[in-house]
């Protein structure tokens, strides 16, 4: 329990940042991605599932990449996941290394400043549209 507890108070200040979104009971919190590299990039964000059932993250859009995958880990030798599960009252962060969407086939560069917009698809909650920062890292 101290653990949740904790993992919830560090993403709650990501959660309150100026761009964070809620889509029923999905609150997203900033979107940020890295610097393309060989016409690839990763984009992170925390979830929090506040309801009472499980919803999934089952999609990811951005409509200049010919693909995007939901990923647990850097090993592409894997297939991607189908789903990212958010159990009820439980964050789902998403860094390098561990969870992320990784967009594949970009029609151009991605650079430090840009933004981009991407869609988010739920198997309950159904999809929204939120902005992804383009970042050399996590935190600014």
């Amino acid at each position: 329990m101290k653990r949740r507890s904790f993992l919830l108070l560090a993403l709650l200040p990501s959660l309150a940042h100026a761009h964070s979104y809620k889509l029923g009971d999905i609150a997203i919190g900033h979107a940020w991605g890295l610097p393309s590299k060989d016409g690839e990039t990763q984009v992170f964000m925390p979830l929090f599932n506040s309801g009472n059932t499980t919803d999934t993250l089952v999609s990811a859009i951005y409509e200049f990449a010919k693909s995007a995958e939901l990923r647990s880990n850097n090993d592409y030798s894997k297939p991607a996941e189908a789903g990212f599960e958010l159990a009820p009252k439980k964050p789902f962060p998403m860094r390098p290394t561990a969870n992320h969407i990784r967009l594949l086939g970009l029609a151009k560069p991605l650079i430090s400043g840009d933004r981009i917009s991407m869609t988010l698809k739920f198997q309950t909650s159904g999809e929204t549209k939120i902005e992804v920062h383009i970042q050399d890292k996590a935190g600014e």
